[in-house]
């Protein structure tokens, strides 16, 4: 009796053991096939995820119109008035990819103290980086009629790219704009992590955008297709290491009379350049990606969200990369 319930046990287990690896072999299958599928259409995908993303605003106006209330610069209540003789000057904070701006929760506070007029930009992070950019230089100009005055960009990780987009777009001509005074002069732009070479972890970048949709869910007014009202993914496209719109960007002159300054993060700090460490990177964006020619770059230990925000809120640890920002702005 005991030899036969064994056998049977062990038969059952021999089964279970060949359903999970018929089970594996699937799912490897299907992530094979659909990065072929990937491959066949990618030099098509930014633009046909762009197209859906638009046939979706204009299929829900009112929610889209929602939407576009909530996004824009818009200035940090309570800190630092125009008025205020005190003022140390104008910062524009831009997010990155899948971030609905609690990335910037650490530094606020400290550039309230340091007197400086705070203002945020939000945008679709999903949508096509273009766009975003074509977005953000509206913006400056709804921002230079009220205050054609300079300010200073501070951005985090895909937001860096929306700001070089603007700033270097020959169709924008943001430098000429700016002599017209119809946007304000961008006298410093300040890059953290961004990922000027792209980032191959686009690819897998659903768990943020779950992360994303489950901050949004408890925003009241959020609408339920705000998954894709704020973008279908085409800023994945975009990031991804050799595509066409990081191509285009990386071939333009980086504008003359801006300030830039890169911060990289590193999950195992070294001063030293070259190695693992900076093929590591910030754990998402390698040292070696966030590069580009003539730039200064500075190292901070942290991963790509603990170098300039706290993962705890209740941490009373200060993010390296916060007393480099405002050393920079200082």
């Amino acid at each position: 009796m005991l030899s036969d319930m064994k056998d049977s046990d062990n038969q059952f287990h021999r089964r279970l053991k060949k359903r999970r690896a018929v089970l594996m072999g699937l799912v490897l299958l299907l992530v094979v096939l659909f990065q072929v599928c990937r491959q066949m259409i990618l030099p098509n995908e930014d633009q046909l995820r762009h197209d859906f993303h638009l046939s979706v605003l204009a299929r829900f106006p009112e929610a889209a119109r929602n939407l576009a209330d909530r996004l824009g610069i818009q200035p940090l209540q309570g800190i630092s008035p125009p008025d205020n003789p005190h003022s140390k000057g104008r910062v524009i904070l831009v997010h990155g990819l899948d971030d609905p701006g609690i990335i910037w929760d650490d530094l606020i506070p400290v550039l309230q103290a340091s007197r400086f007029q705070l203002f945020v930009m939000s945008y679709p992070n999903d949508q096509a980086i273009q766009a975003s950019s074509r977005l953000f230089f509206d913006q400056m100009q709804h921002l230079a009629r009220t205050d054609p005055g300079p300010v200073s960009v501070v951005t985090h990780s895909m937001g860096g790219l929306v700001a070089r987009d603007m700033l270097t777009c020959p169709e924008l001509n943001y430098s000429g704009a700016a002599a017209a005074g119809n946007v304000p002069e961008v006298r410093q732009l300040i890059l953290v992590g961004p990922p000027n070479q792209g980032a191959h972890l686009a690819r897998f970048r659903i768990v943020t955008e779950i992360k994303d949709q489950i901050y949004h869910l408890g925003v009241p007014g959020t609408h339920w297709l705000h998954c894709l009202l704020d973008g279908t993914g085409a800023a994945g496209v975009d990031l991804l290491p050799g595509s066409r719109f990081l191509t285009r960007l990386n071939q333009r002159p980086l504008p003359a009379d801006v300030q830039i300054d890169i911060i990289a993060g590193m999950m195992l700090f070294s001063r030293k350049a070259g190695g693992i460490r900076d093929v590591l990177g910030d754990g998402l964006v390698s040292v070696n990606s966030t590069r580009l020619d003539d730039v200064s770059l500075i190292r901070v230990p942290g991963n790509h969200f603990s170098m300039i925000r706290n993962l705890i809120r209740s941490s009373t640890r200060v993010p390296p990369a916060v007393p480099v920002i405002v050393g920079l702005l200082e």
